[in-house]
């Protein structure tokens, strides 16, 4: 795990249409995603009370303010159809393993209108 961000968003580095699949931190000083890009995307988490209990992505981004809690999708709003995904920035799904729901993002992420 890495305490320093591998994938970043500053300066379009990520586009737009990109989808960020985060998997691999859960610990709340790791982190995978720097705080740019959180900041300017959608952020789709398993759970906010674990995101911010877990996701070193997540609670840092909100430690410093990049990113609101209150701006979290619960997984469960995209998958029922209560969010729909924002094609206008980058979608992040940042879980910390909950693997039956990896793979429903994974077909969300193929066909967000499956």
């Amino acid at each position: 795990m890495r305490r320093d961000p591998l994938v970043h968003g500053a300066g379009g580095a990520r586009p737009d249409a990109a989808c960020v699949v985060a998997k691999g931190s859960h610990e709340p000083q790791f982190r995978e995603l720097d705080s740019a890009l959180t900041g300017r995307a959608q952020v789709v988490v398993e759970d906010r009370a674990t995101a911010m209990r877990e996701a070193g992505d997540v609670i840092q981004a909100v430690a410093d303010s990049s990113l609101h809690e209150d701006s979290l999708v619960d997984l469960a709003d995209v998958v029922t159809g209560g969010v729909a995904p924002d094609t206008a920035r980058p979608r992040v799904f940042k879980c910390v393993g909950m693997s039956r729901q990896d793979l429903v993002v994974a077909v969300w992420v193929v066909d967000p209108n499956a």
